[in-house]
């Protein structure tokens, strides 16, 4: 899996480079009331979905830090380009500084970053990204392709290095899920005791992931392993697997660490979960937002941060990657 190394080193010390003195303090002084005239918009793929809570989360805090206005607005139900586009043209049409988004479809959000760009707006892409990055100021995003190696590794291990598995993917088009594809295939030809069924949409609906299920049980009453690429899908298969009767029987591993996730890996349901880090990518998308109106290029454009393994046997300890809820512990601005 591919290492952060100096890419978040510069980011971390980002704000620890300050030269001390009159003038520096000076200098400071008036960058934040310069900054205060920024205004950053965010468009999230859902945002009541706990991974982009947990996003905006970071942005919001990046926000309060370099003293930016941030619009953050959002579809809240459904992961579409249908649903996004009305957002990213309402943020689009208030003219931000800079502009940072999630693209639904890495085809079809392409249009919104052409507009950007012929409005002069910076754009910076979060955990997914858009099918031409040539005009886009940076990115984000989780290591999927490491990811997806991830939880062959754990399945491979789970079974004892021979089984049949299958992969549960969500919607097409979608590049964190089709590089999350890419790591799980690959690193699964390592493994010469797992067979490969193959893989299948689950639309990212739970009820439509269950039947895929069933279905698949007829067909391969032996099947040992599936490995989930999204929360949604991994609800479905659990609900799929426990009314078949082989929840337990099937590994199954889940990406992200979602609270439905959290609990059914704390209930022995899964097996493992990869989890992203959203705090940090949100952190991050907005620091390269807002440099970027001032003309300063990003060190590296293409940021990939490592994800986390997380087993049943270590969640206690590794409880800092779950994402989070809205409530009480979420401080809005």
């Amino acid at each position: 899996m591919k290492k952060l190394g100096c890419n978040l080193i510069r980011y971390l010390g980002l704000g620890v480079c300050c030269a001390a003195g009159a003038a520096a303090a000076s200098s400071l002084c008036g960058s934040q009331a310069e900054a205060q005239q920024t205004t950053i918009g965010f468009v999230p793929s859902i945002a009541s979905d706990p991974f982009f809570v947990s996003m905006q989360y970071g942005a919001q805090e990046e926000a309060r830090q370099l003293g930016v206005k941030l619009v953050w607005q959002g579809a809240m139900g459904v992961y579409s380009p249908t649903a996004q586009l009305p957002f990213v043209n309402a943020v689009l049409n208030q003219k931000p500084d800079a502009f940072v988004f999630v693209p639904t479809d890495s085809n079809a959000l392409m249009p919104s970053v052409n507009r950007a760009v012929n409005l002069r707006i910076p754009v910076v892409t979060a955990d997914t990204s858009v099918a031409d990055t040539t005009n886009i100021a940076g990115a984000v995003t989780g290591d999927n392709i490491g990811g997806g190696a991830l939880a062959a590794d754990l399945l491979d291990e789970a079974l004892g290095g021979k089984g049949q598995v299958y992969l549960m993917t969500g919607l097409p088009g979608v590049s964190t899920d089709e590089l999350r594809k890419r790591g799980f295939e690959d690193k699964l030809k390592s493994y010469r005791g797992l067979t490969y069924l193959g893989f299948q949409f689950s639309s990212d609906q739970p009820s439509h992931a269950a039947e895929v299920i069933r279905d698949l049980l007829l067909r391969y009453p032996h099947l040992a392993a599936v490995f989930c690429i999204d929360d949604e899908t991994a609800i479905g298969v659990i609900q799929g697997l426990r009314n078949a009767g082989k929840l337990g029987q099937v590994k199954v591993v889940a990406y992200d660490a979602e609270p439905g996730e959290v609990a059914a890996l704390k209930a022995g349901d899964l097996i493992g979960l990869v989890a992203q880090q959203p705090v940090l990518e949100g952190q991050m998308a907005v620091k390269m937002a807002y440099e970027a109106t001032k003309g300063i290029k990003p060190a590296v454009k293409n940021n990939i941060l490592p994800d986390i393994l997380i087993r049943r046997e270590t969640m206690d300890e590794q409880s800092q990657y779950f994402y989070r809820r809205g409530g009480r512990e979420w401080r809005p601005l």
